[in-house]
């Protein structure tokens, strides 16, 4: 049976606090959800690592500003950040490839590193996927939240109901289409020139 998911705002303290323990829960809970979307995306365990660096980076400098607010779960939250950083990563990595004509090496950061001392400039156009990504992080982190754990993640809207306190199934879906509509938005204002 799988250890229960420590309290995001016992985590998210401890980390103000700078104890050791909550890097620990970070590592034990949250880096194996990361590192598997990475290895199923082009990564390995070494890029796992990197990018989950990154992500504690990002969530430390967020943590101590007073505006801060965990809108969805701490797991939620750097997953989002990771596969976004992750995906902003194998986007400039093909599109140097596809300038440079040239095999980049499996260790995308060397990559990223050299073409910069080249001066190389990337202005290729995203990915539908890549483009989805973009629409997602710039709605509302609670939708972000839904929306991925429902298309990402695949969960139920059973689970998703009980998981996020909603009052009922019905509420769960009517927020799930506000969210759904938050992104046409974004996706259409991009397209208006």
């Amino acid at each position: 049976m799988a250890a229960p998911l420590p309290n995001d705002r016992k985590t998210l303290a401890g980390l103000r606090n700078k104890d050791n323990q909550a890097y620990e829960i970070l590592y034990k809970f949250y880096f194996p959800v990361v590192e598997s979307f990475i290895l199923k995306n082009s990564g390995n365990r070494d890029d796992a690592r990197d990018i989950f660096q990154e992500t504690i980076l990002v969530l430390l400098n967020k943590v101590p500003t007073e505006d801060f607010e965990l809108t969805s779960s701490l797991k939620t939250y750097l997953f989002s950040i990771s596969s976004n950083l992750w995906l902003k990563r194998l986007r400039q990595a093909r599109q140097m490839h596809s300038r440079s004509g040239e095999v980049l090496a499996h260790d995308s950061a060397q990559g990223l590193a050299a073409a910069g001392e080249m001066g190389c400039e990337v202005h290729e156009e995203p990915t539908p996927a890549e483009k989805v990504v973009g629409f997602l992080s710039r709605i509302t982190l609670k939708c972000q939240a839904l929306l991925k754990a429902i298309f990402f993640l695949r969960k139920d809207i059973h689970t998703i109901t009980r998981e996020n306190g909603y009052t009922s199934v019905h509420n769960a879906q009517n927020q799930k289409y506000k969210c759904l509509e938050q992104a046409r938005r974004e996706a259409k204002s991009e397209k208006a020139p």
